[in-house]
């Protein structure tokens, strides 16, 4: 069985080589690795190409001048050579077992479609006290992509797994249309791999959870913080509502009816949100993304009402075969124009205001068309 690796990359050169350093530890040897560049940046061409000369596992560099995670992820699977496609992270490395896990996984199970491993925290300074009792003992903490859930192999038909560890069969990603979209250019638009999932789910298809596909998610200081959590759950707010209305958007009047349904059950909360700016206790931090979340979800509730183009991308099911989509969307920035780490801020397309939606965790911006 051969094994596709794929790592999406974006201006993170030294972390990225230090995941492909991993990767050469592997216990199974029948794989190749693709690095989907987001940036099409000489430079990191010319490094994998170095990196390449003493690699027993060389790498396939791949340009993707769209920028986006999906984007970059199909264009790997379309480059890919193997019958099981492993996704993973470029701030991420593997231990040695991982491939050969995944590889015994499917062989073992035939009616296994995907799965997922487990997923664990390395952190590159020590977190705030805050954080560390705000995460508790939890198994599972998506804002950080932790998840360690058994000591057990699982085969559900309801079984879930995380971008940054994942495996699929090749046949069946291109069967239900890869994955849905996500960050598009300075766009949050959809739910991305669990858009994913749920379409397995559709198609009862058995998702496993291999815990001896274990990786590691590297944590920087600017993902310790409040703000990072309030802009990573404003996009998750921007996902909910994409998940509720892909691919079937009702009239006018019944989303503006669940903007403002959402709005009077969580305005209170946007008020304390500001009252409770800076404050990390346990309460305070909980009020202020979940105010990210919902402003988010109603700002794209109401974009939709008035956004043709964001209704047509909603409405659109599949995203891996037809890359037409792509047209309007901005190109891979420049080398040295560095993007804030995933989730993003800024604003560059005209319709990209839920990428800076989780600013609403510090001060309520009206929406405006």
């Amino acid at each position: 069985m051969h094994l596709s690796v794929i790592i999406p990359t974006l201006h993170r050169p030294e972390s990225l080589l230090r995941h492909l350093r991993s990767l050469q530890e592997q216990t199974w040897q029948q794989f190749d690795i693709i690095v989907v560049d987001n940036a099409a940046d000489a430079e990191l061409a010319r490094r994998v190409t170095a990196f390449n000369q003493t690699a027993s596992h060389p790498v396939r560099y791949v340009p993707e001048l769209h920028l986006g995670l999906m984007y970059a992820r199909h264009a790997g699977a379309h480059a890919a050579k193997g019958d099981i496609l492993v996704f993973t992270d470029d701030d991420q490395t593997s231990e040695p077992a991982v491939l050969q896990a995944y590889a015994h996984a499917f062989a073992a199970h035939p009616e296994m479609a995907a799965a997922g491993g487990p997923i664990r925290l390395v952190w590159e300074s020590p977190p705030p006290q805050w954080l560390i009792e705000y995460m508790g003992q939890t198994k599972m903490f998506p804002m950080l992509g932790l998840v360690d859930i058994s000591e057990t192999f699982r085969l559900d038909p309801k079984g879930f797994f995380f971008g940054g560890n994942m495996a699929i069969r090749r046949e069946v990603l291109f069967q239900v249309g890869g994955f849905n979209p996500e960050l598009v250019g300075d766009l949050y638009l959809g739910d991305g791999e669990v858009g994913l999932y749920q379409k397995l789910w559709q198609r009862q298809m058995l998702i496993g959870y291999v815990p001896e596909a274990l990786m590691y998610n590297y944590i920087p200081p600017q993902r310790m913080t409040v703000e990072y959590f309030c802009r990573r759950m404003a996009n998750e707010g921007a996902a909910d509502m994409y998940t509720r209305y892909h691919p079937s958007i009702p009239n006018r009047l019944r989303l503006f009816t669940h903007a403002a349904a959402i709005a009077a059950k969580n305005s209170k909360y946007w008020l304390g949100a500001l009252v409770l700016r800076g404050r990390t206790d346990r309460r305070s931090v909980a009020v202020q993304i979940d105010a990210a979340r919902t402003q988010a979800q109603v700002q794209y509730v109401l974009r939709l009402m008035f956004d043709p183009e964001l209704r047509r991308l909603v409405l659109k099911q599949d995203w891996l075969h037809d890359v037409s989509a792509s047209a309007g969307f901005p190109l891979s920035p420049s080398r040295g124009e560095r993007q804030a780490d995933s989730p993003r801020s800024g604003s560059a397309h005209p319709i990209s205001s839920l990428a800076t939606g989780g600013r609403a965790c510090l001060e309520h911006q009206p929406l405006t068309d």
